[in-house]
């Protein structure tokens, strides 16, 4: 499907900028701009990754990450890897939450409302009220989030992150070719200009960049078979087969009335927001966010189908719901993949508690005015 090959058309992207250079090129930027101050590498890092995900797969652009911060760890003693992975990849997290390919969640929504409702979200629909999150989560991470991590797991001793010592080395010595790095540089520009411009569908711009890049030398077959991240793309088809077998049984409908009955004479559009919302961020803590999403959006489209509400609010505001979670390591893959900084599962719920809360108020805040529930 077009979701699936979205998904895995910009992991194969993300991987070829590894490849070629162009990742190790940004990091070692991003090193020399901070000039050995932790907080200016973790602010600059933030907006770089976070802008960088709304057109590369989440996981494909930590993977990325990880040994740039595990080789500007290594090379400083002022900076310590607890205080950068799990920011940077809530970073991650939401920037990639302010598109349409940004990560899996998403996809996962948009296939649903696709076949439940027949409406498709475009490749900004996200963008407004994404983009607003995404300043609140930058706030959030420089100011209090910095401060707090650090009395939250700086009692911890470093860990060994077991980045591939040829990655750390690439990312701190390694030369390039120049020709392909270019190349490279280029294949993406093309890619985001035809997502601005939508020259081409979105799911079509994304597989004719993963193509170029492999046409051009930018990645190999044995390099893609061996970097993607296959499990995350089982998933995401998975979990479409199983939407749709819910849906064509008739779950949506019964769970939704079920609903309905829980809420009793509620009929304030504003109000079922806030709890489908709240409910879609809570079940994603302990589930992957593309499985509380299958629960909970088929259950929204049916409520606006029986009060007549839009559909596009409730959509998006679940999707962002799904997409911010971050207090445990269960809600999505690019914060299990944090677990190799040391992290201890309480230190992720006492971090993200206060993220997640706001979060949650900038939906409720910013969906409603980028989109009228009624």
């Amino acid at each position: 499907s077009d979701v699936c090959s979205s998904d895995l058309s910009t992991m194969i992207v993300g991987i070829a900028m590894f490849q070629t250079g162009a990742a190790q090129i940004i990091g070692r930027a991003l090193i020399r701009w901070s000039r050995g101050n932790e907080l200016l590498f973790l602010g600059v890092s933030c907006v770089v990754s976070g802008l960088a995900s709304m057109f590369l797969a989440n996981t494909a652009l930590l993977s990325a990450f990880i040994p740039i911060i595990d080789s500007v760890c290594t090379t400083s003693g002022q900076m310590k890897r607890r205080n950068l992975t799990l920011p940077i990849s809530c970073a991650i997290m939401f920037g990639g939450a302010s598109t349409l390919v940004g990560c899996t969640p998403q996809l996962t929504a948009n296939g649903l409302m696709s076949k439940m409702v027949g409406i498709e979200m475009t490749m900004w629909t996200l963008t407004g009220p994404g983009l607003c999150l995404f300043a609140l989560f930058l706030i959030f991470a420089l100011t209090f989030g910095y401060r707090n991590g650090k009395r939250i797991w700086n009692h911890h001793p470093e860990a060994d992150m077991g980045v591939d010592p040829e990655k750390l080395h690439s990312t701190i010595h390694a030369n390039y070719d120049k020709k392909k790095l270019i190349i490279m540089f280029v294949i993406l520009g093309l890619m985001v200009l035809s997502y601005i411009l939508a020259l081409l569908p979105t799911a079509v711009t994304a597989m004719c960049a993963a193509l170029l890049c492999v046409i051009f030398g930018c990645c190999s077959i044995k390099q893609i078979v061996r970097e993607l991240h296959w499990e995350s793309v089982v998933f995401l088809a998975t979990c479409l087969g199983l939407a749709e077998a819910l849906t064509s049984a008739g779950s949506g409908q019964l769970i939704g009335q079920a609903v309905s009955t829980v809420l009793g004479g509620v009929t304030s559009p504003f109000i079922i927001f806030a709890v489908l919302t709240m409910l879609t961020l809570f079940i994603s803590q302990f589930i992957t966010n593309s499985t509380a999403l299958i629960i909970v959006l088929p259950v929204a489209l049916s409520l606006c189908t029986k009060y007549g509400f839009a559909y596009m609010p409730f959509c998006v505001g679940i999707t962002l719901a799904a997409s911010i979670a971050c207090c445990t390591p269960l809600a999505a893959a690019q914060i299990t993949m944090t677990q190799v900084a040391g992290y201890e599962f309480l230190d992720y719920l006492r971090y993200g508690w206060l993220l997640s809360l706001i979060g949650y108020a900038g939906i409720l805040v910013f969906v409603p005015l980028f989109f009228p529930l009624v």
